[in-house]
């Protein structure tokens, strides 16, 4: 009797956990770029996926929030009133166009995002995320990365990159001939640099540095304090 009530136990438990993830909500939003030189995004935990497009003249968003507990005993429908409550803010100061969800991330949250943007290929990111994957693809302004936990994925063409992760794994891939430096630095953790096919590594425990000088104009630097910063151009 006992295992028996065990197992409906589980089962409910599996039961209520799947229910509770099956209400997000998408936020959208599309600015034109033609005045703007930096995109500033702020975001809590959840992943980010940002594309730079070859003759885009617009910023397309799309974030997608999703109730989460934050534990076994947490109000459902408390997260999912934050979910309905929560809007999508774009606003574009001079140049510069800053996106976040309103209210902001404080550590009472109970939901994560999920950001997908699309920008043109000539505009700068910075971006400070909390918690989750970070994905960056074709960037060529520019950019810089302050984020907690969570691994950091950059392809870039051109452009000074800096990415500072707390926890994770940090990997950027580059074309040597755009870039006049790079340096991979890991508190616990590796470093590793591979330069056309030549391996410039650190490997160890603690506080590895990996550094490369070359003859292009931009810069890259990566500081990862757990975890690996892997660099690599071709």
């Amino acid at each position: 009797k006992m295992k028996k009530n065990a197992a409906v136990l589980t089962a409910i438990m599996v039961f209520a956990v799947a229910a509770f993830a099956a209400a997000p909500r998408t936020l959208t939003e599309s600015l034109p770029a033609e005045a703007l030189e930096t995109i500033d995004l702020t975001s809590g935990i959840g992943d980010v996926q940002v594309t730079a497009r070859e003759g885009a003249d617009e910023v397309s968003i799309e974030v997608m929030l999703t109730p989460r507990r934050g534990g076994f005993f947490s109000s459902k429908r408390k997260a999912e009133q934050e979910v309905e409550a929560a809007s999508l803010k774009a606003t574009v100061k001079g140049t510069r166009l800053k996106i976040g969800i309103d209210p902001p991330a404080d550590d009472d949250r109970r939901f994560e995002e999920r950001w997908t943007i699309e920008m043109p290929t000539n505009l700068f990111l910075t971006l400070n995320h909390g918690v989750g994957d970070v994905i960056v693809e074709d960037a060529r302004a520019g950019l810089e990365i302050d984020s907690g936990v969570g691994d950091v994925r950059v392809e870039a063409r051109a452009g000074d990159i800096n990415i500072d992760l707390g926890v994770g794994t940090a990997v950027v891939r580059a074309p040597a001939e755009s870039y006049g430096s790079a340096e991979g630095a890991g508190g616990v953790g590796d470093a590793r640099l591979t330069v056309r096919g030549e391996r410039i590594s650190s490997g160890g425990f603690i506080g590895h540095a990996a550094r490369w000088t070359g003859d292009g104009r931009h810069h890259i630097e990566v500081s990862v304090g757990v975890g690996d910063a892997v660099i690599t151009l071709d």
